[in-house]
């Protein structure tokens, strides 16, 4: 887009939204059950709870007045929507597997009156609610162990001992975990265990263990009642950079002004840069506990997020830089780090700099694929870092090695291994994946194709993962990197090389994030990201497209190629409204935007194209299991007809419109339609223990495009609403 042809977004102000309450209603259905034999199955399953608590030994809570078991809810029931049978039987919801299952606990006195009630359910028939538990049952050691542990045992049978991190039932109290807590410890220790650092809790203040363990020990731990969840202990890395040098330190532009560039926080192995550039990394910070220095990795990071593709810049006499990033060095001079490690450094710097920098790239991975039934540790964390500080984090999708053992393409995306690795499946976080910039020959990708190193989705739960892809480095059969612009790295010395790695793309999405940052009202980061997803660019064709094909689409390229350059502002051809808001549970809007006449007069098909994108910023909660996020807003979009009615207009394939999904973006193209106000429908859909008083903010992006480049849209709509709609320079808008 050149300079003469930028014009203003237009700002959706309160009077062009109508706010209507909603009544949520829930009907229970009897389930026509036989009582007696129901009831006798329930009683069988509490004893046989009594029966696993009586051959615990050594047990960390023997000595506590708690009784952990499951409750098990028919087919296509929700623990949410009967979260009163728990209430009614002084049952507390610890944790949420799935919809179904769930980990609850009462003391031994409400646990024998549960016992009882059951039975007079058996033998009379009263207590109906009953009739909606399927069963109770104790909650097996299996079950505690991650599939990739799992795997991990299966696999390694050689291996003495594994480092593993045990997390403890969710929502006990701080007395019966630290009791807890100090028995498991010397549990470990008599089964030939070691602590690797002291017990921590997780944001929602559940105790994690971390020891190493003897495999032939570790059921023995594992089944103690406070466990909850055991899996193998990840080590976070960097890619390792085999970097090929070539060419000589450039010079940076002076036509730059860079104290007014947004800044980035990049954590990794340190940056840098030569000292022509020290301007562009005003500060250096190290976390506390790291010493030393790092590799490269850092530095090329660094390179991707402050100039995005530097060979598109070769060619030019000089550099331009597009940010300027706060180094932050979480790795020092170590190879690897551990998840509980991490998690401390990673917190010590977004505290440090969250007041000044709100976009933090993190482009390290664990180097073994998400089991995708519970949030990773780190995932969560992260998202907890967000929600707490109102940042964004933008983090690789993760690479792997398959490409080693696979002599094509199609074979590595058959391959389970090719998933996200932690922290890819944060939900609040962009996730970034690569595609291919050039084909090459020999070179397992074509052009607009995700490299044969990008890990893919599904993501936590089976929502998409990545979020969306970058331009990165192509990969040949044998494993060279071949140089074309988007695989040009910066290393220390300032001289160039070449990489490849998802670690290499998602800084060039924080850097576009951070460009769209500085042209957002308030600086709304989530106002910026939803931008960013709405001028995402489709590298595939959606022409009837079928539901299948768009979820495996969305699995490998999210919502399409990062594009700043396309949505930073509106054009005469194409105009984007913007909201910031919040909505409540017994609460929904009707957003207007306008449809200008000329557009509408147009002959032809498919002349006109409409994105809505919507980000919200839910409440989350990782006990909940699969209903980790409590909250979500679908947007549909509703076009007037000739009679002056609005009708849904939504595309018949569901391609990110996903429940419980953080962010509902989707297009639709129309021709022979009626101008005026259009609307975008917003309803919030809530999970328990979302108060009805609870707002949950949205950022709401809806942009309008003349297919044919025939009309001048942006100034027809100037002229049609009289006002209405303002460009978002010219107007005050209140901050949430």
């Amino acid at each position: 887009m050149s300079n003469d042809d930028r014009r203003f977004h237009l700002w959706i102000p309160q009077e062009e939204v109508d706010e209507l309450e909603k009544k949520p209603m829930a009907i229970s259905v009897d389930r026509g059950l036989d009582f007696s034999s129901h009831g006798n199955s329930l009683s069988q399953g509490l004893q046989e709870i009594m029966t696993a608590y009586s051959n615990l030994q050594n047990d960390s809570l023997s000595e506590e007045d708690i009784v952990v078991f499951k409750m098990v809810l028919p087919e296509g029931e929700d623990i949410y929507a009967k979260r009163d049978i728990a209430e009614k039987e002084g049952l507390k919801i610890n944790a949420i597997k799935d919809k179904r299952h769930a980990i609850v606990s009462t003391n031994k006195s409400m646990f024998q009156r549960l016992q009882d009630r059951v039975g007079t359910y058996r033998d009379s028939g009263s207590l109906k609610h009953f009739q909606y538990v399927e069963e109770f049952e104790p909650f097996p050691t299996e079950e505690k162990q991650a599939r990739s542990l799992k795997k991990y045992l299966a696999e390694q049978k050689d291996s003495l001992s594994v480092d593993v991190q045990m997390m403890f039932i969710p929502n006990l109290s701080d007395e019966i975990q630290d009791k807890a807590a100090r028995r498991l410890t010397v549990k470990i220790k008599e089964m030939e265990g070691s602590l690797q650092a002291e017990p921590y809790k997780l944001s929602d203040g559940t105790t994690v263990v971390r020891a190493v363990i003897p495999i032939k020990n570790l059921e023995a731990v594992s089944c103690d009642a406070v466990i909850y969840r055991v899996e193998q202990t990840s080590f976070f890395q960097v890619s390792p950079s085999g970097l090929n040098l070539f060419g000589s330190e450039m010079g940076l532009s002076p036509d730059i002004d860079i104290d007014a560039l947004p800044a980035v926080a990049v954590l990794d192995s340190g940056v840098n840069f030569p000292s022509d550039f020290s301007a562009l990394v005003p500060v250096h910070w190290q976390a506390s506990s790291c010493t030393g220095s790092g590799g490269p990795h850092g530095t090329a990071v660094a390179s991707k997020v402050v100039f995005a593709h530097i060979g598109m810049q070769l060619a030019e006499p000089y550099l331009t830089p597009r940010t300027k990033v706060i180094d932050c060095d979480i790795y020092g001079s170590d190879t690897k780090v551990p998840s509980d490690v991490m998690t401390k450094r990673i917190e010590e710097a977004v505290s440090a700099f969250a007041d000044v920098c709100k976009i933090f790239n993190l482009s390290t991975n664990a180097p073994r694929p998400i089991d995708g039934d519970e949030l990773s540790i780190m995932g969560y964390h992260l998202d907890s870092l967000m929600k707490r500080y109102s940042i964004k984090f933008v983090i690789s999708a993760g690479n792997h090695d398959l490409a080693k053992s696979s002599s094509s393409l199609e074979e590595i995306l058959e391959d389970d291994d090719i998933r996200v690795a932690e922290p890819g499946d944060a939900m609040l976080g962009i996730t970034v994946g690569a595609v291919a910039g050039i084909t090459h020959n020999n070179a397992f990708s074509e052009a607009n194709v995700i490299t044969a190193y990008s890990r893919t989705g599904p993501g936590f739960a089976g929502f998409y993962k990545p979020d969306l892809v970058a331009y990165g480095a192509n990969l040949c059969y044998d494993l060279t990197i071949p140089r074309d612009p988007f695989s040009i790295i910066m290393a220390p010395n300032g001289r160039l090389a070449v990489d490849c790695g998802t670690s290499f793309a998602a800084p060039v999405v924080a850097g576009d994030l951070a460009e769209l940052l500085n042209v957002t009202p308030n600086r709304d980061v989530m106002l910026a990201q939803a931008l960013l997803y709405n001028g995402a660019q489709h590298l595939w064709n959606t022409k009837k497209i079928t539901q299948e094909e768009a979820d495996y689409i969305g699995n490998h390229y999210g919502r399409g190629l990062s594009s700043p350059q396309s949505c930073k502002y509106s054009s005469q051809y194409k105009v984007s409204f913007l909201r910031s808001g919040s909505l409540k549970r017994l609460t929904k809007e009707h957003v207007k935007f306008l449809m200008p006449s000329p557009q509408a007069a147009l002959r032809g098909n498919n002349t006109t194209r409409v994105t809505i994108t919507c980000v919200t910023n839910p409440p989350i909660d990782k006990t909940k299991g699969s209903q980790y996020l409590g909250a979500y807003i679908s947007a549909s979009l509703h076009k007037l007809d000739k009679n002056g009615n609005l009708n849904v207009a939504n595309p018949k394939v569901s391609d990110n419109r996903t429940k419980w999904d953080t962010c509902y973006h989707f297009s639709n193209t129309f021709s022979g339609f009626t101008s005026g106000d259009w609307e975008v429908w917003l309803d919030l859909s809530t999970r328990w223990g979302t108060e009805n008083d609870v707002e949950i903010p949205y950022a709401l992006v809806i942009t309008i495009e003349d297919l044919t480049k025939t009309n001048d849209i942006y100034a027809a709509i100037m002229a049609e609403a009289e006002g209405r709609f303002q460009p978002i320079t010219s107007i005050r808008i209140p901050v949430r």
